[in-house]
């Protein structure tokens, strides 16, 4: 016979058998390594994370804020009017005001008062009357002599004391009605009161 053929093991012997492999168990200073990589690696990625969400935080479209609104004494006029009746007995001097908003939140109008002692101050309709924006009110303001040995006839241009309000803010602020109003209240107190002011009372009409 000829030719080559699978080699078969001969008489008296076998199949070699490897003995099965052994694995050594890692040291514990290897599993505490391999422990702290695995931690380090998951740190450095929810930090990356972090890092790119905050981005994106930074970065998002925000809504415009809105400005402030002015302040109620940069869009409030008074004007001065003309005398009228007073409300009650005596000599108070009563006029209209017209109080005009301009721009802006409704501005209301708290108190008006002045700064002498000598004089009482009260208005209608009763406070507060509130002027919306590019609109004007119509106030009726009386003042009346209380004091008539200090009060003060010829005092330049007399200014109203107005407490105003709006939607975020209140203040004070003073109002000159003019000369035609100066002229018509020294005419009104010195008829109220006589000229020799020593001990003297308003007059009742």
């Amino acid at each position: 016979m000829s030719g080559i053929g699978p080699v078969e093991p001969g008489e008296a012997t076998t199949g070699l058998e490897l003995p099965p492999a052994r694995t050594r168990p890692l040291p514990a200073w290897a599993l505490r390594a391999s422990r702290y990589r695995r931690a380090l690696s998951a740190a450095a990625v929810a930090a990356a994370l972090a890092a790119g969400g905050g981005h994106l935080y930074a970065a998002r479209p925000r809504p415009p804020v809105p400005p402030e609104p002015p302040a109620p004494s940069q869009v409030v006029s008074f004007a001065y009017g003309h005398p009228v009746d007073p409300a009650g007995a005596g000599d108070a001097f009563a006029f209209t005001v017209r109080v005009r908003t301009a721009s802006g939140p409704p501005v209301a109008v708290e108190s008006i008062g002045q700064p002498s002692r000598a004089l009482n101050v009260a208005f209608r309709p009763d406070p507060p009357v509130v002027v919306p924006a590019d609109e004007t009110r119509e106030i009726v303001v009386e003042i009346r002599a209380i004091d008539c040995v200090h009060v003060a006839r010829n005092s330049g241009l007399p200014f109203l004391e107005v407490t105003l309000s709006n939607q975020r803010r209140k203040e004070v602020h003073g109002y000159i009605l003019g000369d035609r109003y100066a002229r018509d209240l020294s005419t009104a107190l010195t008829r109220a009161c006589p000229e020799d002011r020593d001990g003297a009372t308003p007059q009742a009409s």
